[in-house]
């Protein structure tokens, strides 16, 4: 289906920019916890990443509505380029501050580019293949973690740092150059004249609120895991860089997995996102008591599988529901409010990696999946059964007339 298709090289461009950036991001947290050996430190890095997001993606968003959208991300790449570089400078203790200035502006790159990207996929891809292309974009995650954090848990731990950040920046320039032999992306414009502000959020559908609700309850288990996967890898299974690739390569595995059980999802897109949430809870609470990384392994392939069904489905969602001149900023929204969401929360599992067992941290993130994932079920159910009887009472009142 996307043989020879312009998507193939945006899957491309993301795909290498993707492992660079994940390299780079294993050999800043080895840094990070080799200098101060603190959770707190991990937290506070993580959640700096966030910050960007709660102005940029909703003004990236704004602008792949307006501007040319391919010049928007290969400018956005090439910005990138030298401060991935910039890591190179870091020598000790007393130049962590450089480390925190770097990933904020990287995440300032990142925060733009992600609902640029986003939007363009409708202008690429046919309506009635997006579900297979949005499967296609977890792969494309699940490639990225594997590659990218196996490789650079390799690079880190057997060559040095500098050569992930080096690997980093020369992504970039890749990305940007198979960018640039893409067809142009249309410009998704207004066809009236109703462009009051606000009126895009008032002409969402409710199935995309739907969408938008569970997007949020997902980062809080987000922003808990994020922490903890570092943590676990390199303090709790004792194996340094090493053990923060190997769980961030499970993740990836069960991504690339996911494409294939997408494919047995037709319909019920709502239902599979939240059945995949109840999983995902279940099994961050099996990786919290794991006695060994091999069990640990096991457990974050089936939260990854899990999340990449999630994943696809509520994107598909929004892509189907949502008029192509609006997807940019409903993106730009949703990047926003989950990164901010994400970031409070990194901060405070940080904190609670100071006082309490990272055990037990995890255990208490899955609990709270769980939980989410029962209410949403029932609210759904409870949506079903008014719909329901609404319909009958107005077939009936029509009959009686």
């Amino acid at each position: 289906m996307l043989k020879k298709h312009p998507y193939t090289r945006f899957f491309g461009a993301g795909l290498i920019s993707g492992v660079g950036d994940r390299f780079s991001q294993v050999a800043v947290l080895a840094l990070i916890l080799e200098y101060t050996g603190s959770g707190l430190a991990v937290g506070m890095v993580m959640g700096l990443r966030v910050i960007p997001f709660l102005l940029l993606s909703p003004l990236g968003g704004k602008l792949a509505d307006k501007l040319n959208r391919k010049t928007l991300l290969i400018t956005t790449d090439l910005l990138r380029v030298p401060i991935a570089l910039s890591f190179l400078l870091i020598s000790n203790k007393s130049d962590l501050w450089m480390i925190y200035v770097g990933v904020f502006l990287l995440a300032c790159g990142e925060a733009f580019y992600s609902p640029i990207r986003k939007s363009s996929i409708g202008g690429l891809v046919e309506k009635k293949h997006l579900i297979k292309v949005n499967a296609l974009e977890q792969v494309m995650i699940g490639v990225v973690l594997i590659a990218g954090s196996v490789g650079g848990g390799i690079v880190a731990f057997f060559v040095s740092h500098n050569a992930s950040f080096y690997l980093n920046a020369a992504t970039f320039f890749a990305s940007a150059w198979l960018l640039r032999k893409i067809p142009p992306l249309p410009l998704q414009r207004k066809e009236n004249k109703e462009n009051l502000p606000g009126h895009w959020i008032r002409s969402l559908e409710e199935i995309v609120w739907w969408v938008i609700i569970i997007q949020l309850t997902l980062s809080v288990a987000d922003g808990i895991i994020n922490v903890l996967i570092s943590y676990y890898g390199a303090i709790t299974f004792n194996l340094g860089d090493l053990g923060v690739g190997l769980l961030y390569g499970s993740l990836g595995t069960g991504l690339v997995l996911s494409f294939w059980v997408v494919q047995l999802i037709k319909r019920k897109y709502l239902l599979a996102a939240i059945f995949t949430i109840f999983i995902e809870g279940m099994m961050h609470i099996l990786a919290s008591q794991s006695s060994t990384i091999e069990k640990a392994v096991v457990a974050f392939i089936l939260i990854s599988l899990a999340g990449g069904v999630t994943n696809a489905s509520l994107d598909s969602l929004i892509m189907m529901h949502t008029k192509p001149s609006d997807q940019g900023k409903v993106f730009g929204f949703l990047d926003s409010a989950t990164n901010i969401n994400m970031g409070i929360i990194m901060y405070g599992t940080g904190w609670l990696l100071e006082h309490f067992d990272a055990r037990w941290v995890g255990a208490g993130g899955g609990i709270f999946q769980l939980t989410a994932a029962l209410i949403l079920l029932v609210s759904l159910m409870l949506r079903e059964i008014i719909k329901y009887y609404n319909t009958t009472r107005n077939r009936r009142a029509g009959r009686f007339d």
